[in-house]
């Protein structure tokens, strides 16, 4: 009886070591923060993760210091800006809405996050490199 049991628990941790093993490659990380130069910062979220949804950016400013920030996607790295976000017209703190679209797997994108005001843009702000 006791070589059953054993042989049952042996195989009980396999399956279980499996499970964990196969739901580690279909797990999705948090969305990625990149901090503008002062006040704010930008998410970029490559995957859906909870409620947020895949291929998003979105702008974050944490100063009332009269800057807002905005956030740039280039899709492909083709020096296009293909989606974009800001934080223009709300008061601080306030983080915009994502603003997602499908993109291919794999493909490469370019995310800026600057700080902006009254159309002036502070120098470049952060660049995070990255893929869909």
């Amino acid at each position: 009886m006791r070589r059953s049991t054993t042989g049952r628990v042996a195989a009980a941790a396999a399956v279980a070591f499996g499970l964990v093993v196969a739901a580690q490659g279909t797990a999705s990380a948090a969305p990625k923060s990149v901090d503008a130069s002062f006040g704010g910062y930008g998410g970029w979220n490559p995957d859906p993760y909870g409620d947020i949804p895949g291929d998003a950016i979105r702008a974050c400013d944490t100063s009332a210091d009269g800057w807002s920030i905005e956030v740039k996607l280039d899709i492909g790295r083709d020096g296009t800006w293909d989606r974009t976000v800001n934080t223009r017209g709300h008061n601080s703190p306030y983080c915009s809405p994502w603003k997602s679209g499908n993109i291919k797997e794999g493909t490469p994108v370019s995310i800026q996050v600057a700080n902006v005001n009254d159309g002036v843009t502070y120098p470049k702000g952060s660049l995070l490199l990255s893929h869909a």
